[in-house]
């Protein structure tokens, strides 16, 4: 939906004779040096359009850490500040509450550096193919009324159609837009609860599931994913860890079916009345990582 028009090991070593000690003292430290060697850590400010090197491409690589550029269009232009650098650059600066200049600067570094530095915060399954509801934080929508006693058996993704989180979730809280979804999930991962599962989100519109009429916001939970739809804008990597975290959980709390776990398009009608979530939108990614 667019809401707004305008992703121990055991070893074993024999005990060492004191001739080879030092020696082997030394190879223990050689793994953490690596380790150190290869952090990936903002470049120096003052990279512009038309500026290439090193540099540029140290910076393309953490703008692909983020989420902000894709491999692809880094390897289209590695190590060259182009058009595609550039608008990562302004994305990333419009996230991070810095001037939307598109010039990596002092300002731009600094966030950079602060982003870079985060460890990741999703928690991990608490087994393997366990797992638990990650954090929420409440926004409640009035949009929203009664399953009438529907199952829980479908899961509907779509990309809100701006990187706007807060503008999207002011929206969806308005009683006049009439529109809303379980959750909503912003461009740093945070993950936003607007209607409890009980309850029917207004997400999905006019539907079908499967080529069959239904009412698909009855039997579905609805997950907004703030991007602006447009193809070229990278959904992040927090997004998809958390997005991984949430469909997981929510996949093993109902007995969602793989196969019922759906974009927008692929349940309005009629056909073609929606596109999302985006066509850059990494299906197989989610599917990796929820098992199925």
């Amino acid at each position: 939906m667019t809401v707004r028009t305008t992703a121990s090991r055991a070893t074993f070593s024999a005990p060492a004779t004191p001739a080879t000690a030092p020696k082997a003292k030394a190879n223990a430290v050689a793994p953490r040096v690596a380790a150190a060697s290869t952090a990936l850590t903002a470049p120096p400010a003052g990279l512009g359009k038309g500026d290439s090197g090193a540099k540029v491409k140290q910076l393309q690589q953490g703008l692909v850490k983020l989420g902000y550029l894709t491999q692809a269009q880094m390897n289209t232009g590695t190590g060259s500040f182009g058009p595609a650098t550039e608008a990562a650059v302004k994305k990333f600066q419009g996230d991070h509450k810095v001037p939307t200049t598109g010039y990596y600067g002092e300002q731009t570094a600094a966030a950079l550096k602060k982003a870079l530095a985060k460890p990741t915060t999703t928690p991990p399954p608490t087994q393997p193919g366990k797992f638990t509801k990650p954090a929420v934080i409440s926004a409640p929508s009035p949009n929203c009324d009664s399953r009438n006693g529907a199952d829980i058996d479908t899961i509907v993704l779509h990309h809100t159609g701006t990187n706007n989180g807060a503008g999207d979730m002011a929206w969806m809280r308005n009683p006049d837009s009439k529109v809303s979804a379980n959750y909503m999930l912003d461009r740093d991962g945070k993950i936003y609860q607007l209607v409890g599962d009980s309850k029917r989100a207004w997400h999905a519109g006019k539907s079908e599931l499967h080529g069959v009429p239904t009412d698909v916001n009855a039997r579905s939970i609805g997950i907004e994913i703030v991007n602006d739809g447009s193809g070229k804008t990278a959904f992040t990597d927090a997004q998809y860890k958390a997005l991984t975290q949430l469909v997981g959980y929510l996949k093993q709390e109902y007995k969602v079916p793989a196969n019922n776990i759906l974009g927008h398009k692929d349940v309005a009608v009629p056909k073609g009345r929606k596109d999302d979530p985006a066509a850059n939108f990494d299906w197989a990614r989610l599917r990796k990582g929820i098992g199925g």
